[in-house]
């Protein structure tokens, strides 16, 4: 079947209003909590004063990731286990409860962080030959590597749905959700890129707009702890909203292409 863009998007917003108040809870622990919790006592402001000087940035993360290592750990873990149990409540057609959801979000965190690391590493491999070919035999190969691994990119796309097919569909197996959401989205592969593309830019926009208007009312507060605690309330409010959106979009477009 062919994928549509309009129908995944309603879905998604249905889906989140049907269940709204179950998505509130699992996002307020497990998305909304931690991401305030890291910025409270994590706070990236080093890296932020940095951001003009790229040796500067890149001495401040690493810094930042040797002191907070454990805390990111923690935050890594917490939202990975609300996404999923989020995908759970949602995609799955038998109703389940929050706590039900939890548990599969659980069970599934470390194979889908294995599945994760395996996609990174495999994009790292291909883009680092690339670039040893590119280097090595010109401008001209270069620009064809640069084209191909753009359409590998695109093909990456096909991959999206590790994290549903774990959660909804109840496969744990790494290699064997990757072939899974691959064999999925086969066929529409495009289709779901430029959907996914179009929401990302529009949650860009979005989170812009909210950055600003955020920055307006930081400006008009003291410095110090009110204000830290005001800019991170924004941070992690507007990170769970994306999150939970984007979950909620990878389930329409799971329950569509599956149907």
């Amino acid at each position: 079947m062919k994928f549509d863009m309009g129908k995944a998007w309603t879905d998604s917003v249905q889906l989140l209003l049907n269940n709204r108040e179950l998505v509130i809870v699992v996002a307020g622990i497990f998305l909304f909590l931690p991401s305030l919790a890291l910025n409270i006592l994590a706070p990236s402001t080093a890296i932020e004063m940095a951001a003009a000087n790229k040796d500067a940035v890149a001495e401040e993360v690493v810094l930042y990731f040797e002191e907070n290592w454990l805390l990111f750990l923690a935050y890594v873990a917490s939202t990975t286990v609300g996404s999923l149990s989020l995908l759970a409540l949602l995609g799955r057609k038998e109703k389940i409860t929050v706590g039900e959801a939890i548990s599969v979000g659980a069970k599934a965190t470390i194979p889908y962080l294995i599945a994760s690391f395996m996609v990174v590493i495999a994009l790292a491999i291909v883009a680092t030959l690339i670039g040893l070919l590119a280097t090595g035999l010109g401008t001209v190969f270069g620009l064809v590597a640069g084209l191909a691994f753009f359409i590998g990119l695109i093909f990456l796309f096909r991959l999206i749905l590790v994290g549903p097919v774990m959660a909804i569909e109840g496969i744990r197996n790494p290699i064997s959700a990757i072939v899974r959401s691959w064999v999925i989205v086969k066929g529409n592969t495009k289709y779901v890129a430029a959907f996914l593309v179009l929401l990302v830019v529009a949650l860009i926009v979005l989170s812009l707009v909210f950055g600003m208007v955020v920055s307006v009312i930081g400006a008009l507060l003291p410095s110090g702890s009110i204000s830290l605690w005001v800019s991170s309330l924004f941070d992690s409010l507007l990170g769970a909203v994306v999150s939970t959106v984007g979950t909620a979009v990878y389930a329409s477009i799971h329950c569509q292409l599956t149907e």
